[in-house]
């Protein structure tokens, strides 16, 4: 295959991979409360339970005549506090847990209120107390609403159960109910050690391929890997292995930096504030950007990308504690995760890598790929930078997936 179909190829598909990173950023998240439903959902630890219902405010308004206007679609605190007591005392009566063959009770512990696109919830969270180990099974029967208007629907799902791999689970229904006084069977023996921490080992690969700001970031540390500025001007490496070990010590010095903060975030040693991580991560792409344009690292290119690397870690660390991966097993789940994250980029590499070595002798790269690419980056920078920095919402993402 001659050198000009090479590049013809390696543009096309580096084109359809753009395409693929628009559809990332168009993509949104499905909405896991709908109306006429309420929810169950359980969290399994080493040798603990807890579940947490969410039960929509206005069918407790119309089941127990609670009084609250019935075209306000939100309720303050204040206004539900009064009826706490009979909104627990109902849902006590409809939902039952047990152990068998052992014994166990279910203790109140917290509430809160919950806004979403299908109305607002409820959310009384429970510890399941008294069993000796941990059950194989629970009996489950869960009522509210339910058992009081025609036509409705409860939902039993498991947010959280390493063994499992299951982690801030919001849609993956397990059990339905669809008529009063059903019991249903919870089955805790699935899972084990093993597929926990290939669980956790995924995450972290899917984290770093969706995390369009870490992508970003090392895609702006790709771009210049296969050029060298002489004279001010970007001209083609002469060998593959000159670009090659460029690659290697980007990877290397930015594996080092994330995974020591990952580290350190995770087990609580070190805490910044997220906004303050999430603004930092942003002006790294920018800045990464803007080397393509003018060599405003000169010569610090590593230490740069090692401090920046730092703050991604928190990013990493973040996510992991959002979704509670590490309230069990932590150093093993840290390790599984970092893991991935290392895969994740590596697949990254070798899909990227190869398609700017191959297209960058072309004009297309020089002219595209290089240019428009940095500029393409420090807008998106500046747009991350500006909503995270000063809390606002500019809707400009909204407008591009309508165009999308």
């Amino acid at each position: 295959m001659s050198s000009q179909l090479l590049r013809s190829t390696a543009a096309r598909v580096l084109i359809a991979t753009l395409v693929c990173v628009l559809c990332v950023l168009s993509s949104t998240g499905a909405i896991a409360h709908s109306s006429g439903q309420s929810y169950l959902y359980f969290q399994i630890g080493e040798n603990t339970i807890t579940t947490r219902a969410e039960i929509p405010v206005k069918d407790l308004n119309e089941v127990l005549n609670l009084g609250f206007p019935p075209d306000r679609k939100k309720m303050r605190p204040e206004e539900v506090e009064p009826h706490l007591e009979t909104i627990k005392d109902y849902t006590a009566q409809n939902l039952d847990i047990g152990c068998a063959p052992q014994s166990c009770e279910l203790t109140f512990q917290t509430y809160e209120l919950l806004n979403t696109g299908a109305g607002q919830f409820i959310k009384l969270s429970y510890a399941v107390e008294g069993f000796q180990a941990l059950p194989e099974a629970l009996q489950v029967k869960y009522d509210p609403i339910l058992a009081d208007k025609a036509q409705y629907t409860n939902m039993l799902l498991i947010e959280e159960n390493w063994k499992t791999g299951t982690f801030a689970n919001e849609s993956e229904k397990l059990l339905v109910y669809t008529s009063p006084g059903q019991t249903h069977t919870l089955d805790l023996t699935d899972g084990s050690f093993l597929q926990g921490f290939t669980s956790v080992v995924k995450l972290g690969i899917i984290h770093i391929v969706e995390g369009i700001d870490h992508v970003l970031f090392l895609i702006a540390l790709l771009l210049p890997s296969v050029v060298r500025r002489e004279n001010g001007r970007w001209q083609p490496v002469g060998t593959f292995s000159t670009a090659f070990v460029y690659i290697i010590k980007i990877a290397t010095v930015f594996t080092i930096a994330h995974s020591i903060t990952l580290g350190l975030a995770t087990l609580q040693l070190v805490q910044i504030p997220a906004r303050f991580v999430e603004s930092v991560i942003a002006a790294s792409i920018g800045l990464a950007a803007i080397e393509i344009f003018y060599p405003i690292f000169r010569g610090r290119v590593w230490f740069v990308i090692f401090a920046f690397g730092l703050f991604h870690g928190f990013g990493f660390a973040e996510v992991l504690s959002e979704l509670g991966v590490t309230s069990q097993h932590a150093l093993l789940s840290l390790f599984g995760f970092n893991l991935g994250v290392e895969i994740g980029q590596l697949a990254i590499i070798a899909v990227v890598f190869p398609l700017f070595y191959l297209l960058r002798k072309s004009l297309f790269y020089s002219r595209f790929v290089l240019k428009t690419g940095g500029m393409a980056l420090g807008a998106m920078s500046l747009y991350w930078f500006v909503e995270r920095a000063f809390d606002v919402n500019i809707q400009v993402l909204p407008v591009l997936q309508g165009l999308l």
